[in-house]
């Protein structure tokens, strides 16, 4: 078989190598196209997010930054409450007045001229009699009334004190005193209230017991 390749032939392909080696230079000589410019949209929804968009985000946040300290700051409520005052006790009212009689009859002789003391025992069903006796004939002479128990020791005491020429307390018993601080009548034992009535009447006008004052 003969391989001998005619001229023409052998022209056609010198051409067509030219050819391509020129066309390939000129490819490599012409220059690049600059890239089109992103498409910013206005709508947030419609911007792309990208990798690498996050990657910058997280390169700006420092890996060892702390998280900001937020401190509570409470105010402080001003209290309304107000410190009690101690309560200042106040001065016991004596129990005997200065002139030694017991301060309830001290004060029933402030209050009336002459004053009807029944001394009884509260424990004693006749000196309880005595006593609501005793109370009527006063109101009967328009008198003032006390009551003093035998068993208050303090009142009983003074009473017994202030008695002219010492001794007990009669029990049960009636004492007409005429202000400021006369003892006038002293019956021993039960006394009706018409008996103590006129004693009381009696006590406006007469002297003084013995050692009882003016």
């Amino acid at each position: 078989m003969d391989l001998t390749i005619s001229r023409p032939v052998r022209i056609f392909a010198l051409v067509a190598l030219i050819a391509m080696v020129g066309g390939g230079g000129m490819l490599a000589l012409r220059p690049k196209q600059p890239a089109a410019p992103p498409v910013v949209s206005s709508d947030p929804a419609a911007r792309p997010t990208t990798v690498a968009s996050h990657a910058s985000r997280a390169s700006t946040a420092s890996p060892n930054a702390k998280p900001p300290v937020i401190t509570s700051v409470r105010s402080k409520a001003v209290s309304t409450r107000t410190t009690p005052a101690k309560a200042v006790p106040k001065p016991s009212t004596p129990l005997v007045a200065k002139d030694g009689l017991p301060m309830t009859l001290a004060k029933a002789l402030r209050l009336h001229r002459i004053v009807v003391v029944s001394v009884f025992d509260p424990q004693s069903q006749t000196d309880s009699i005595s006593f609501a006796e005793a109370r009527a004939g006063a109101a009967e002479a328009g008198a003032g009334f006390v009551g003093i128990s035998l068993l208050d020791s303090i009142a009983a005491g003074a009473l017994t004190t202030a008695l002219p020429g010492g001794g007990l307390l009669p029990s049960p018993g009636v004492l007409v005193y005429r202000r400021p601080d006369s003892l006038v009548y002293r019956i021993d034992g039960f006394a009706d209230r018409d008996t103590v009535a006129q004693a009381a009447a009696a006590s406006v006008t007469a002297a003084p017991m013995s050692g009882a004052g003016a």
